[in-house]
C-alpha cells in the first residue's frame, strides 16, 4: 500500500497547469522578403493600438513598382494570441504566417483573439504603394501660338515670372509687344503701348531684377517697374561702353560693361541707377574678364547652393568676338573673400560649347535645356546637374522625355512658377521664330 500512495503521488507532481493572456496587442508589422518585390521590406510599418480600432500602416506610399497584390504578412505580438484573423472584403483568412494575400482590396482588418480566448483587439490596415512613378516628368504642350509668328519669323522674346503672372516680350523689328497670362494656356495682349525701348530691340537681353526689368543699349540704361513704361538714363558720359545685362545676383543687377580707354570687359553692379565697375573680384586680375567670357546668347542663373549660399551660374553663350565658347562661370560671394569668380570649364574640359541653351533650378538639381553646339546644330538632350554645375549627365529618357510635338530649339525661355511648374516658351529654330509653349513638373512636386 506505502508503495502503491508513493506512486500516485510521483504522477500528481507531473502534472502541468497551461497559462493563459488576456494580451492581443500587435508587436511588429512587416512583410515576407521577396527579392522580386524589393519595396516591401524597405518601410518600417506603424503600429498604433488606440483605444478602439488599431491601425497598422506604411507612413509614406511604397516605392513606385512595389506589388502588394500577393504578398505574406509578417506579424508578431506581444503574447502567443490563441488565434489570429486576417478579414477581407471577399475571404477571411486564418494567419499561419505563410498565407499570400492581395493587399490591394480595401479595407482590411487584423482581428487578434488572446489565449484567454475571450479578450479581442481589432486593428485596420492600410498601406499603399505609389500608382504615379514620383521620378517621372509629365509634360504637354499648352498652346501652339501664343501670338502669330509667322508675322514676323525673325522676331524675339523673352518671358519673365512676375508677379503670379507670365510675361512675354516680342520684338519684331518694328515695336515691342507683350503677352500675359497665369496659366500659360490663355494669353492675351497688353494693349498698353511699350514706351522707351529703342527700336529695335534685342528683348532676349532684358534682364529681370526682383519685379523690376534692366537693359543697356551702348551708352543708355533702361528701367521698368510696370513692364510698359521704360526710362532711359543716359551713360554716354562714362568711362566705359554698356555692353549686355549678366544676372540678378547677391540683390543687384549685374552687366558687363568695357573699359573706354583698355578696351578690357569688366563686371559691374546697378546701384540706384549708378553702375559701379567691380575690380576687386577674385580670380580676375584688376577685375578684368578673360577674353572668352560671353557677352551674349548664355544663360544665366541666381540660386543657392546646398548649404544656402547664393550663387550665379553663366553658361555657354558667343565672346566678344563672335566665338561660341565652353563657359561655365560661377560667381558667389563670401564675408571672408569678397566676390570671387571661377571656370568651371578648365575643371572639366570635356564639357561642349553652348550657346543659347536655358538653366532652371529645379527639384534640388540644375536642369539645362535647348540651345545649339559649336556646329549650330540643335541639342536634343535635357541634362542634369547635381553638384551646382560642375557635372552634368543625361538623364534617364524614360523619367524625362519631352513630347514627340516638341520641336528642339535654341534661346527660348524657360521658367518656374510658384506651383513647381517648368514652362518652356518660345525659342528659335534655324529658319523660324517659335511662339509655343509647354508645361512640365516632376510628379513628386505636386507631393504634399
Amino acid at each position: 500500500l506505502l508503495v502503491a500512495l508513493v506512486g500516485l503521488t510521483s504522477c500528481l507532481n507531473n502534472t502541468t497547469t497551461s497559462t493563459t493572456s488576456s494580451e492581443a496587442r500587435v508587436a511588429t508589422f512587416t512583410f515576407v522578403a521577396d527579392t522580386a518585390n524589393p519595396g516591401l521590406t524597405t518601410m518600417t510599418y506603424k503600429v498604433e493600438h488606440r483605444s478602439d480600432t488599431g491601425l497598422i500602416y506604411s507612413p509614406d506610399s511604397l516605392t513606385f513598382g512595389t506589388r502588394l497584390d500577393s504578398v505574406i504578412p509578417s506579424v508578431s505580438y506581444l503574447a502567443t494570441p490563441g488565434m489570429a484573423t486576417f478579414i477581407l472584403p471577399d475571404t477571411t483568412i486564418v494567419s499561419t504566417g505563410a498565407d499570400t494575400m492581395n493587399f490591394t482590396v480595401r479595407p482590411i482588418y487584423l482581428h487578434v483573439l488572446a489565449s484567454d480566448m475571450k479578450t479581442e483587439k481589432v486593428y485596420e490596415i492600410n498601406i499603399f504603394a505609389h500608382q504615379v512613378n514620383p521620378d517621372l516628368y509629365e509634360w504637354s504642350c499648352l498652346t501652339d501660338n501664343l501670338f502669330a509668328p509667322q508675322e514676323a519669323p525673325n522676331c524675339e522674346m523673352k518671358a519673365f515670372y512676375i508677379q503670379d503672372q507670365i510675361i512675354v516680350y516680342v520684338n519684331d523689328g518694328l515695336s515691342t509687344h507683350i503677352y500675359q497670362s497665369k496659366d500659360g494656356e490663355k494669353w492675351e495682349q497688353n494693349t498698353n503701348a511699350v514706351v522707351g525701348l529703342p527700336v529695335p530691340c534685342h528683348v532676349r537681353d532684358i534682364l529681370q531684377h526682383g519685379h523690376d526689368l534692366y537693359y543697356i543699349d551702348g551708352t543708355s540704361l533702361y528701367t521698368s517697374s510696370d513692364l510698359t513704361t521704360w526710362t532711359e538714363q543716359d551713360c554716354s558720359s562714362a568711362s566705359f561702353t554698356l555692353i549686355n545685362m549678366l544676372v540678378s545676383y547677391d540683390g543687384k543687377p549685374w552687366c558687363i560693361v568695357q573699359d573706354n580707354a583698355s578696351q578690357a570687359l569688366m563686371l559691374a553692379t546697378i546701384n540706384g541707377g549708378k553702375i559701379e565697375p567691380q575690380t576687386e573680384i577674385n580670380g580676375l586680375e584688376g577685375g578684368v574678364l578673360p577674353a572668352g567670357f560671353p557677352i551674349s546668347d548664355f544663360a544665366a542663373l541666381e540660386f543657392r547652393s546646398s548649404s544656402e549660399r547664393p550663387r550665379a551660374m553663366i553658361v555657354g553663350g558667343r565672346a566678344m568676338n563672335g566665338d561660341i565658347v565652353n563657359a561655365r562661370w560661377n560667381l558667389e560671394y563670401s564675408a571672408n573673400a569678397g566676390y570671387r569668380i571661377k571656370d568651371f570649364s578648365i575643371v572639366q574640359p570635356t564639357f561642349e560649347t553652348l550657346n543659347g541653351v536655358s538653366i532652371i533650378q529645379y527639384a534640388d538639381q540644375l536642369i539645362m535645356l535647348g540651345g545649339t553646339d559649336n556646329n549650330l546644330d540643335m541639342r536634343t538632350d535635357i541634362l542634369y546637374s547635381k553638384d551646382e554645375g560642375m557635372n552634368w549627365y543625361v538623364p534617364d529618357s524614360a523619367n524625362n522625355q519631352l513630347p514627340s510635338s516638341y520641336t528642339t530649339r535654341s534661346h527660348q525661355s524657360v521658367l518656374v512658377d510658384n506651383e513647381d511648374n517648368i514652362y518652356i516658351i518660345g525659342g528659335q529654330t534655324t529658319t523660324q521664330s517659335l511662339s509655343d509653349v509647354y508645361r512640365g513638373f516632376l510628379n513628386s512636386s505636386k507631393w504634399d
